[in-house]
């Protein structure tokens, strides 16, 4: 059962923009830069930590093969989590998208694309986005 929990909690979270209300893409984009260094530890603590875990919960053989088989997942979750918290720190939260969002943003380049960006790291939808026409 834990090695089942152990092995669930993998996965790095879908795309997703930076949002704090009234930051602009720009402010975001510099806050992400500042925060991309944390991500090798928090990947690296992430792994260290499963196996531990793994073989705590499933054995000196069978934990850590099961935390080697989804290591990579492990390390990208880290890496994610490290980041949200150092956003956390400055004011940000994740937002993850919708695939409504991720459709019009695949459709959407230039200007129009960083303005629709601007508007959902404000905090915005596609409801409340003025620049629509795709």
């Amino acid at each position: 059962m834990g090695l089942a929990l152990l092995a669930g909690c993998s996965g790095a979270p879908g795309p997703s923009v930076p949002y704090q209300q009234g930051h602009s893409m720009a402010a975001a984009k510099a806050a992400v830069a500042e925060c991309s260094p944390h991500a090798q530890k928090g990947g690296n603590t992430a792994v260290i930590g499963s196996y531990a875990a793994g073989v705590v919960l499933g054995g000196i053989i069978v934990g850590p093969l099961v935390v080697y088989s989804d290591q990579d997942d492990i390390r990208d979750s880290g890496e994610a989590a490290a980041v949200d918290r150092c956003l956390a720190d400055l004011g940000y939260t994740r937002r993850n998208l919708t695939a409504e969002e991720i459709r019009v943003l695949n459709l959407t380049h230039g200007a129009r694309r960083k303005v629709l960006l601007d508007h959902l790291v404000a905090g915005g939808t596609l409801e409340t986005y003025g620049g629509t026409g795709v």
